[in-house]
């Protein structure tokens, strides 16, 4: 079956967390915490307005580089930043191309937070690249919600 432009747009992911929004919050702002669970080495503060780069740490992608620029901090219920999504290729300047925007939405539960990744705005990358960054980020975020739980979970 293929898959059509409409389901290209956008991915989303969710995960519930034994642990406070205020935690879970805490974790995916604090350059340090973020460095743990994300697997990053991060240059620059996380505040509004600010960008980061990040340096992937994780065994096979060790050394990738990218930048996050952060949109908004609403303590303790979202975070949003946007980036230029997928593997990015050193030899290439894509500061020309659009970027996708990452919103973490945290909402309490009964049990804890339910924490939500939504990652949008890939019908605006080039069809050149968007199947493909789709596809890494589809993968990447399945992974990535439940590092960030388990990191939450291990350290509360």
């Amino acid at each position: 079956m293929m898959t059509s432009i409409a389901e290209l747009a956008r991915i989303d992911r969710t995960v519930d967390i034994k642990a406070s929004p205020e935690r879970v919050f805490r974790a995916l702002t604090s350059v340090d915490e973020v460095s743990k669970w994300f697997r990053v080495a991060i240059e620059g503060e996380i505040a509004p307005g600010s960008s980061v780069w990040m340096t992937s740490t994780n065994e096979g992608f060790a050394g990738q580089r990218w930048q996050v620029h952060i949109k908004e901090m609403t303590p303790p219920t979202r975070f949003v930043w946007e980036w230029h999504p997928g593997e990015m290729d050193p030899t290439v300047d894509y500061s020309k191309e659009p970027r996708t925007l990452v919103t973490f939405t945290i909402e309490p539960t009964e049990n804890g937070t339910r924490l939500s990744v939504a990652e949008t705005g890939f019908d605006e990358i080039t069809l050149e690249r968007r199947a493909k960054v789709h596809s890494d980020n589809t993968q990447g975020w399945a992974e990535v919600i439940v590092w960030i739980r388990d990191y939450v979970e291990a350290a509360s």
